[in-house]
């Protein structure tokens, strides 16, 4: 399950999505590839061997907006995992490791204490601090998880860009700041070559971080902008909670529009002075 918690979380520097259609880049199996190495006595301790991440991702490069691209350069996936998991025990603002798929990862973990009862301890090469669980953490990272936006389907319009650190990831300049865009298994870096520097609008999926912040949108569909696109220049808005019309409906007392209650009562030769009435009642 560790090496799942660390996997999305690199996707997450790398791509800006812990999850996404099409196949897993080459980079990420050797990335993430742990090796157990020893086991001492006592409490059960183990000891995994893991690469460091410069080491294993050629050209290492980091298209980020929130870190120094240098600062993960030394990290093992162990570390990147472990300081995820911190993100999500401490729910605050810094939760660029985060998102809702990688959360419903985490949560996997509370298997490990059937009885409710025990503590992992999980220390990595540059996190020294070790990192402690119990089974009341992962009952904190499901409350997390429920209040975190889901993905949804969005247009977003504006300048298409490269990122600085990645040629093979693109950014969108709105009215609103970047936003990172990825591209699904549907489309190539070649494909939208001939739109960069140029204002476009862009239909995907948009995922979102447990802030509620776009982490970055899954890119389906692209064309020139319109000037109708500009209604789409803003970023994405989450939504944050799901509308039941019938209980808003009961709690609100609604009893329909007069339209509502005269439909179906029409003998079909009302004059329209009469129908007008009734609308009215």
């Amino acid at each position: 399950m560790l090496q799942r918690v660390a996997s999305g979380s690199l996707r997450l520097v790398m791509e800006g999505v812990s999850s996404k259609k099409g196949p897993k880049p080459d980079w990420l199996e050797s990335a993430v590839d742990f090796q157990l190495t020893g086991i001492s006595e006592g409490s059960t301790n183990l000891t995994i061997e893991a690469a460091i991440l410069e080491d294993v991702i050629a050209d290492f490069q980091i298209p980020i907006f929130e870190r120094n691209p240098e600062s993960l350069k030394p990290y093992t996936g162990v570390d990147l995992a472990l300081e995820a998991f911190g993100q999500a025990f401490q729910s605050n603002e810094d939760d660029d490791l985060l998102d809702k798929h990688l959360l419903k990862e985490m949560e996997k973990y509370s298997t490990l204490f059937r009885n409710k009862k025990g503590t992992v301890k999980i220390s990595g090469y540059q996190v020294k601090k070790p990192v402690q669980f119990s089974y009341s953490h992962f009952e904190e990272i499901k409350e997390l998880e429920e209040r975190t936006p889901p993905p949804i389907k969005a247009l977003i319009t504006g300048q298409l860009d490269l990122m600085q650190y990645s040629k093979e990831l693109i950014k969108v300049d709105t009215k609103a700041g970047n936003v990172r865009a990825i591209l699904s298994g549907e489309l190539t870096f070649e494909e939208v070559g001939k739109f960069f520097g140029k204002e476009v609008t862009l239909e995907g999926i948009a995922h979102f971080k447990p802030s509620k912040k776009v982490s970055s949108i899954e890119v389906e569909k692209i064309h020139s902008a319109t000037a109708q696109d500009q209604w789409f220049s803003a970023q994405p808005t989450a939504i944050t909670e799901q509308i039941n019309f019938a209980d808003l409906s009961k709690e609100q007392e609604y009893h329909g529009t007069a339209l509502d209650n005269v439909i179906g009562q029409w003998p079909g030769d009302e004059s329209i002075e009469e129908l007008l009435a009734l609308l009215n009642k």
